[in-house]
């Protein structure tokens, strides 16, 4: 019977000892992942803080139906990832916000936009280097009314309005 309470203890003991090594690899896994994400909530802070970009010139026909806005990217931070750019406009008569699809053809479809040009597009082609422009074209609704306010998103959540 004193055998049987020698093992019972070392087996307990040898129990603990695993749990106590699960419950330290757990605390310095959890340790890694919130330190990982501070560093990139840190890095999107930045990224946002060197990011700015200008509505420089806006043409309507409305007659066929489109919008061509000029962005400027004035700020230090490479532009790209279009299909999670916003691209809002708001008409005459309601305040409603009208949201437009990014659509890569050169000829979108109705409430969707695409970029035309970018220039000048020498370095890293398809994206938007700073000082670059990039000329975008909307297509508005059918029966949608003059708009007033076009406003540009981009991903990191900087943004440029201007009337139209």
């Amino acid at each position: 019977m004193g055998n049987a309470t020698i093992v019972a203890g070392a087996f307990a003991l040898i129990i603990l000892i695993i749990i106590a090594y699960l419950l330290g690899g757990i605390i310095l896994t959890t340790g890694e992942v919130v330190d990982a994400a501070k560093k990139e909530q840190v890095n999107l802070m930045e990224d946002k803080q060197r990011t700015l970009i200008a509505i420089t010139d806006v043409t309507a026909d409305l007659l066929n139906g489109k919008i061509y806005v000029v962005v400027e990217n004035k700020g230090g931070t490479i532009l790209s990832d279009y299909p999670y750019w916003d691209i809002y406009t708001r008409d005459v008569y309601n305040d409603f916000p009208v949201s437009y699809r990014y659509n890569a053809s050169r000829d979108p479809l109705e409430s969707e936009w695409s970029y035309l040009t970018i220039s000048p597009d020498m370095i890293n082609p398809g994206q938007l280097n700073p000082s670059e422009t990039m000329n975008i074209s909307l297509h508005v609704p059918s029966g949608a009314y003059a708009q007033k306010r076009v406003k540009v998103v981009v991903p990191n959540g900087v943004s440029a309005e201007t009337n139209i």
